[in-house]
């Protein structure tokens, strides 16, 4: 569908675009082929549409396209991976530089903020679907998407959840209620706290998980809602319900692990993958200078190769397991970029799929979460099908530790935005690789995103981070 209105607001840069895209400036209440927003969703067939347009949302390049997945390696690149490239926001982030006018930073925060008031528009727009399962299909996908989006913003924006305790440090703005209009817009609220903001990812995600199918192609499935239930869970170490979902995706979701970790990311839709980013070579997040594979990978003219994979991180792989360099990781050929270095085979094509929920995850967290209940055998047992399937040797209970699953986290699911929100909830300081190293607290304001100067300037009541 086409754009219906475009306001750069102070609180959360709302768009009521519908479609595939939206105006850059902070004020565009009329664009061409505008639609009055009051009327966009007034049909069955728009509200398809406009669910459909939420998928294409996510999968652009400031969310899962390419900024949610990297941006939360570079936050803890030390001894892990080195970006090289020329881009300035991507560097602030690596070196920890990081202002309040990071581009990275304020992509992810408008982005995120369109897509929830797209969500919202569609859940508006429901009593106008008259087909029984589509309204809840509609609504849960709708919810889904809304959670996930809440849970980025939170993690990234935030300072980490802890446990047992109140948890009200600043979170992000909750908006629950779709802008139709310049009025609506001008609505400025506060940042919720994070309490409240993961009180209401949990409480979306608990509707879908109900609302949706079974399956449902590649979009969300129920599966997928109770799969990022687990990782929510996760973060907030809640480990007993983040194993009960992660056993219940595993148990019931009909996946299974796909035969190697490489086909996970050359294949589309795998037997392994809960939800993955749908791309082509004519449709992707890889034009101009975005792109995990424009990013990542260095084959001959293809990518840039900014992300360089750091061989003490590539040397704990052992010398037969696939995820290392004997598949996963390769020796860049680029012509534009430094060849002869590591670099992580995970995305090597404009047009591949980006998985963003996989069965793996599912079964490092239930054997993690075993594990702290101590149940060691449960977690063993979970621990080995994911390194089996990789080629690296099997442990033996005497071997399996905690430290042992959080790196077998760190090997499996490298490069997928991951990094820093791991350490933040185990609490491990980050240390650099200098001489002589620095211990960079894993709690330091550093490590929290700033919200984008431009929606501080024009909202006095959304509080900025401390350090911006």
């Amino acid at each position: 569908m086409k754009t219906i209105f475009f306001r750069s607001a102070a609180i959360t840069a709302l768009s009521l675009s519908l479609g595939l895209g939206a105006c850059d400036d902070k004020l565009d209440i009329e664009p061409l082929q505008a639609i009055d927003a009051t009327t966009a969703l007034s049909s069955e067939d728009n509200v398809t549409s406009a669910v459909t347009g939420l998928y294409s949302s996510i999968g652009g390049s400031n969310l899962y396209g390419t900024n949610l997945i990297l941006v939360p390696e570079l936050m803890a690149a030390d001894g892990y991976i080195n970006f090289q490239g020329t881009f300035a926001n991507y560097r602030q982030l690596a070196r920890r530089t990081t202002n309040s006018e990071n581009a990275s930073a304020q992509g992810i925060w408008q982005a995120a903020y369109q897509t929830i008031n797209q969500a919202n528009l569609v859940i508006d727009a429901l009593p106008v679907v008259t087909t029984a399962g589509l309204k809840a299909r509609y609504e849960g996908e709708a919810r889904f998407i809304r959670a996930a989006m809440y849970f980025e913003l939170v993690r990234l924006y935030a300072k980490q959840y802890t446990p047992g305790t109140t948890n009200t440090q600043l979170g992000v703005a909750i908006n629950l209620v779709p802008v139709k209009s310049p009025m609506e817009a001008s609505v400025l609220g506060a940042r919720a706290t994070v309490e409240e903001v993961y009180t209401q990812v949990i409480t979306d995600l608990t509707q879908a998980s109900t609302l949706l199918p079974v399956n449902n192609g590649s979009r969300a499935s129920r599966f997928t809602a109770r799969a990022l239930l687990a990782r929510v869970y996760l973060q907030q170490s809640n480990f007993t319900a983040a194993r009960t979902q992660a056993n219940d995706v595993i148990t019931n979701s009909g996946k299974s692990l796909s035969p190697t970790l490489q086909s996970v990311f050359t294949g589309r839709n795998t037997s392994e993958t809960l939800l993955e980013i749908q791309q082509n070579d004519q449709n992707n997040a890889g034009a101009a200078n975005t792109g995990l594979a424009t990013l990542f990978s260095s084959i001959g003219q293809q990518g840039r190769g900014d992300v360089q994979v750091l061989t003490a991180f590539a040397n704990q792989y052992e010398a037969n397991d696939a995820r290392g360099r004997s598949q996963l990781i390769y020796v860049g050929t680029g012509a534009n970029s430094f060849s002869g270095q590591l670099r992580s085979g995970k995305y090597t094509t404009f047009g591949q799929n980006i998985p963003v929920i996989r069965l793996a995850e599912m079964y490092l967290i239930r054997a993690e979460a075993a594990f702290r209940a101590g149940d060691i055998p449960s977690a063993l047992v979970d621990i080995n099908r994911v390194r089996t399937r990789s080629g690296a040797t099997t442990l033996t209970a005497p071997q399996l530790t905690l430290a042992t699953i959080l790196r077998e986290r760190q090997l499996e699911l490298a490069f997928e935005g991951f990094r820093i929100h791991d350490l933040k909830r185990t609490g491990t300081n980050i240390v650099t690789t200098g001489t002589p190293p620095v211990i960079i607290p894993i709690t330091s304001n550093i490590l929290v995103l700033p919200i984008p100067k431009r929606e501080t300037d024009l909202n006095s009541n959304l509080v900025q981070n401390p350090g911006y």
